[in-house]
This record gives C-alpha cells, sequence and structure tokens, in this order.
C-alpha cells in the first residue's frame, strides 16, 4: 500500500469524528469485513457497508459520548495501522481505552478492518 491509504484513512477517521457517517461508509469496499471484539456487547463480525452502519448505531446506543482519537498511523505495505484511544462516557462511567485498529485497502477502499481493545476497560464502563 501507500502513504495514500493513510492519508485516506486520516480522512475517514476526521469525518467519523464529524459524524459524517455517509463519508466514512464511503471509503468502505461492497464486502468490507469489519471485525470488533465481541468480548463487549457491540462487537462482532460485520460484513458490507450496511452491516458497519449497523454497528455504527449500536455504538450510539451504548455510550453517551465517544470519540475515536487517532494518535499514530503506521504504514506496513498491505496493511495500515492505527493507534490511538477511544475516550467517552457510557453508563458506569468515563473511559479512555487505548485501541489498534488493523485495516487493508484496496484501490483506495477499506475491504478489512480488525479492532484490538482492552474490552474489560470499556465493559467497565458500560456497566457490564
Amino acid at each position: 500500500m501507500s502513504s495514500q491509504d493513510v492519508e485516506t484513512l486520516r480522512g475517514g477517521y476526521a469525518a467519523f469524528a464529524r459524524q459524517d457517517i455517509p463519508a466514512v461508509l464511503g471509503l468502505f469496499d461492497a464486502k468490507i469485513d469489519w471485525t470488533t471484539p465481541t468480548s463487549v456487547r457491540t462487537g462482532g463480525n460485520f460484513v458490507g457497508p450496511d452491516a458497519v452502519l449497523g454497528f455504527f448505531m449500536s455504538l450510539t446506543e451504548a455510550y453517551t459520548d465517544m470519540k475515536v482519537e487517532p494518535q499514530e498511523y503506521i504504514d506496513g505495505g498491505d496493511t495500515v495501522v492505527v493507534r490511538g484511544h477511544h475516550t467517552g462516557k457510557a453508563a458506569a462511567g468515563d473511559f479512555d481505552v487505548p485501541f489498534a485498529h488493523v485495516w487493508k485497502l484496496r484501490d483506495g477502499k477499506a475491504v478489512y478492518f480488525f479492532e484490538y481493545l482492552d474490552s474489560a476497560l470499556i465493559n467497565k464502563a458500560l456497566g457490564d
């Protein structure tokens, strides 16, 4: 991959921050494979932009406030890793949880996403 993929992802995170979900979904391949930890109530595997949209909607139900704050973009050739923090509020309190997002892009579209995070910290904030 290239630095263009990093810039594409920077744009995606910026769009998510301003809650421009149509712009975020526009970055995804029709068969994007999106996985978040199943140890969190909103987690699972979602295939296709519509399924990822459903995941995004579940976040608004679980969190009263949530920010995804990327801090570092690592260009790994065919893979881009984004390190950062999830911050916000949920039913049982505030949270600040580090994450690593692993992305694969093809022809400028995201085809794969996998999230690593400390699910115990998220679950504590959720009251689970």
